[in-house]
């Protein structure tokens, strides 16, 4: 046997030497590191991409040419300063003066639904960080009462009688431990994180928000000599 498959054995066997309440621990350790991984991806590739994209809306912003950053929003779809950029794009093109006053209103709750998208699936970190340990406790419980019932049964302690119980409790708590262990750490990574995007789409936002202000300013005087030559 390969020392490969003696490892999956004695995990396995470990895994089956805890009781019942280790199923439930290795779905919620395989759920976290599904999150892990899924977070990793999306947080490092969004960091990247926001600059690049805020960097290029900047540089056509000070065009003044709201048509092109219009493209470029839409060919960003997926990106959230692009989102937001398309909600205040949108107001300010209405008919509606009451909509276009209210543009940059309007952006900001979009922004707010933005940053809790951004937090999608980090519940699933906290919640098993917090409870894996109960579940650990839990076995702890059913392993020692196995321990009594053996006891019980046997008529006589020692530890021949109370090994296999104890093992089973000693195996569940240690399992809960680290499942929340990792749960923790990487949920208060992900959090610092996940502020850190906010704040820098706040930032570039805020930066953006201006220069469209500026951008309609320098029109709108154009339009009204337009008008007025007319």
């Amino acid at each position: 046997m390969s020392a490969l498959a003696l490892n999956n054995h004695n995990i396995w066997q470990l895994i089956t030497s805890g009781g019942f309440t280790m199923y439930p621990l290795v779905f919620c350790s395989l759920l976290v590191w599904v999150v892990i991984f899924e977070r990793l991806w999306s947080y490092r590739r969004l960091g990247s991409h926001l600059r690049a994209f805020h960097m290029e809306a900047m540089n056509t912003l000070l065009r003044s040419d709201l048509n092109a950053l219009r493209d470029l929003c839409q060919r960003n779809s997926e990106m959230p300063t692009s989102r937001l950029l398309m909600v205040a794009l949108e107001r300010l093109a209405s008919k509606d003066s009451r909509l276009k006053v209210k543009w940059f209103e309007a952006l900001e709750r979009k922004r707010h639904i933005i940053n809790l998208e951004l937090r999608q699936n980090l519940w699933i970190l906290g919640t098993i960080g917090s409870s894996a340990p109960f579940i650990g406790l839990f076995g702890t419980v059913i392993g020692i009462l196995r321990s009594f019932q053996e006891m019980a049964k046997t008529g006589s302690g020692g530890f021949a009688v109370v090994a296999a119980g104890i093992s089973e409790s000693l195996i569940a708590t240690a399992a809960g431990i680290v499942v929340a262990v990792i749960s923790v750490m990487a949920f208060n990574a992900f959090q610092t994180r996940w502020g850190a995007l906010v704040l820098l789409i706040r930032v570039n936002t805020e930066e953006i928000a201006e220069l469209i202000e500026m951008a309609v300013t320098e029109q709108a005087p154009i339009s009204k000599r337009e008008s007025h030559g007319a």
